[in-house]
C-alpha cells in the first residue's frame, strides 16, 4: 500500500477528536442562537451519541425512513475531481447494485475500492496485492464521516446525520465520503439559509440552481443542482489549512450505469499484533451497544 494512502487514512483518524470538539462548538452556537443557555464546561462525548437524537428543532427538519440500503443508494453516479488547473485528478464510480464504489486516480493503475461494510481495498506495490482494512464498524465510519464532511466543506449537518441515523437503523452505513452527497443533498436543504445564497444557472438546454457560499472562509465555493434537483457540481475552496493542502477541488457528478468489482484481497489490520488479538473494531468504537441491539432484537423476535 502506498505511504500517501496510508496517511490519508490515519489523517481521517487523527481528525476525529478535533470534529467532535468542532461539532459540540457548533451544536453550543445554535443552541444560543435560540435562546438555550449552555454550560461552558459542557463538552462531546462520543459513547453518549444517542441515534435518536434531533440536530435540530426547526418544522422543516424530516426524519429519512428507508427500509434498505438499495433504499438510500439508489443509483449509479460517477464522480470526477478536478484540480485548480482544470486536470482530472481522480474519477469515482459508484455501483448501486453492489453498493461499492472504485476511485481511479491520475498516474495509479491500481484503483481504491469502498464497499457497503467501511472496508477499504487498495493495492499494496510491494507484495503485488490488493489488502483490505476495516478503520471501524459502518456505523462508527459513517459517523466520522458525516463530522468530518460537514465541518471541512461547512455544508448543513442535518441532512448527513438524518441519513446516517436511517441507515444505522437498518445496520448500514454511510462509507463512501464525498460521493455519498449525492444521496443525501437536495435543493431544499440550502434554500433559507443565510450561508448560502441561490441563483438559475443555464446547464446546456436545463435550467440549474447554483448555490453560493456567503462564508468568507469559503469564498468562490459553490454547489449545484440539475433540473431534477440532483447534485451536479461541487466546487470548494477554503482559507482553513486542516489538511497538508487547504480542502479545494471541483467535484462534478453524473448519474449512468457504472459496474464496480471489488478484488480479492488480503485483510488486513491497523491493531499489531498481539493488541488486535483482543480488539474488534469491527463492531465500532462501542461493541456493547451492538450487543445490546442484537439482545434487544432477539426479545423482539
Amino acid at each position: 500500500m502506498k505511504t500517501k494512502q496510508i496517511r490519508s487514512i490515519l489523517v481521517f483518524l487523527l481528525l476525529y477528536s478535533p470534529v467532535q470538539a468542532q461539532l459540540m462548538e457548533k451544536l453550543k452556537e445554535r443552541a444560543k442562537e435560540k435562546g438555550i443557555e449552555t454550560s461552558n464546561e459542557v463538552t462531546y462525548d462520543s459513547t453518549a451519541y444517542d441515534p435518536n437524537m434531533k440536530m435540530d428543532d426547526d418544522e422543516d427538519s424530516e426524519e429519512l425512513v428507508i427500509s434498505s440500503p438499495e433504499d438510500f443508494f439508489n443509483k449509479d453516479v460517477v464522480m470526477t475531481l478536478y484540480d485548480a488547473n482544470g486536470q482530472v485528478t481522480q474519477t469515482s464510480y459508484f455501483d448501486a447494485q453492489k453498493i461499492a464504489m472504485r476511485t481511479e486516480m491520475a498516474g495509479n493503475p491500481n484503483p481504491i475500492y469502498h464497499d457497503g461494510e467501511g472496508k477499504i481495498y487498495a493495492y499494496n506495490d510491494d507484495k503485488t496485492r490488493y489488502e483490505s482494512m476495516k478503520l471501524l464498524g459502518s456505523s462508527a465510519m459513517g459517523f466520522m464521516t458525516a463530522g468530518m464532511t460537514t465541518q471541512i466543506y461547512n455544508l448543513p449537518q442535518e441532512p448527513y446525520f438524518n441519513a446516517l441515523r436511517a441507515l444505522e437503523k437498518i445496520d448500514s452505513g454511510l462509507n463512501f465520503i464525498i460521493l455519498e452527497m449525492a444521496f443525501i443533498y437536495q435543493p431544499k436543504h440550502f434554500e433559507k439559509n443565510d450561508f448560502y445564497i441561490p441563483s438559475p444557472i443555464n446547464c446546456g438546454a436545463n435550467t440549474c440552481l447554483r448555490f453560493d457560499y456567503t462564508n468568507p472562509e469559503y469564498a468562490g465555493s459553490y454547489i449545484v443542482f440539475d433540473s431534477r434537483g440532483q447534485l451536479h457540481e461541487f466546487n470548494i475552496t477554503s482559507s482553513k489549512r486542516i489538511f497538508e493542502d487547504n480542502p479545494a477541488g471541483r467535484f462534478v457528478f453524473k448519474y449512468k450505469p457504472c459496474t464496480v468489482e471489488l478484488p480479492e484481497a488480503v485483510e488486513q489490520s491497523l491493531i499489531p499484533d498481539p493488541l488486535k488479538k483482543g480488539i474488534d473494531l469491527g463492531d465500532g468504537l462501542e461493541p456493547w451497544k451492538k450487543k445490546k441491539k442484537e439482545k434487544q432484537k432477539q426479545k423482539d423476535n
